[in-house]
């Protein structure tokens, strides 16, 4: 069983997601509010490729961290699709929402906070909904090990013979 430490780390690990995330939608959304203050003028084949890059970076930087993870031996590949399928989704619902106050006229620059906001209940939602579980589980053995009554054998250090 994993020690307090160990676990303690190993969550710290799996929060430095968010920050690189955020990055890349809020890239994403600095985009649009350079073409909305003018910085960035109708170019066409400019702006085409702009609108390409700010939906597709965040995407990119999510299958580049979790492939890396996979190549390097820190995660399995089923964990490594979770994971990612997770983020894209709340990448997807920042920049939904970023959208959609920049769409009601808002603008864009109040859209970048309210795109990070999504992404944190998010996150915030996921941790109590997984500490839950986690109790549950941890109550459930716990359960189990009350039913299978006192254990009476002794444990050698060195058991020989066995």
């Amino acid at each position: 069983m994993a020690s307090f430490q160990e676990i303690v780390d190993k969550y710290k690990k799996k929060q430095n997601t968010t920050l690189m995330d955020s990055i890349a939608v809020g890239l994403s959304l600095a985009d649009e509010v350079s073409v909305d203050l003018g910085l960035l003028g109708d170019s066409g084949l400019l702006d085409d490729a702009l609108n390409v890059a700010s939906f597709g970076l965040p995407l990119a930087v999510i299958a580049v961290t979790e492939g890396s993870r996979v190549l390097l031996g820190r995660k399995t590949g089923t964990a490594a699709m979770q994971d990612s399928a997770y983020r894209a989704a709340k990448t997807g619902a920042a920049m939904g929402a970023g959208a959609l106050v920049a769409g009601l006229g808002a603008g864009a620059l109040p859209a970048i906070p309210v795109a990070v906001g999504v992404r944190v209940l998010m996150d915030k939602y996921r941790s109590q909904a997984m500490a839950g579980r986690r109790v549950e589980q941890r109550i459930k053995r716990l359960r189990a090990l009350r039913a299978q009554g006192p254990v009476s054998t002794v444990w050698e250090a060195l058991p020989e013979g066995r």
